[in-house]
């Protein structure tokens, strides 16, 4: 899906008006990632899973995953 945002938390809330169901699956109760979500930009891991400031370039791409654990 393409959206306008300079940041990933910007991309999200464009994300959340289109698919509403998902912001409770990306998120936690405090706004930022939740602890099993993944995200990269580019390729790259964000480094502010909290905050999701990370800037992302117009050309750029946003990957949300759920992160693999278990033994």
């Amino acid at each position: 899906m393409e959206v306008p945002g300079q940041t990933v938390r910007e991309i999200l809330e464009q994300v959340f008006v289109h698919q509403p169901p998902m912001c409770s699956y990306i998120l936690d109760d405090q706004g930022g990632a939740r602890k099993h979500i993944v995200i990269f930009i580019d390729g790259m891991q964000i480094r502010d899973p909290r905050g999701l400031n990370d800037r992302v370039s117009a050309s750029g791409t946003v990957y949300v995953m759920q992160a693999l654990s278990g033994g």
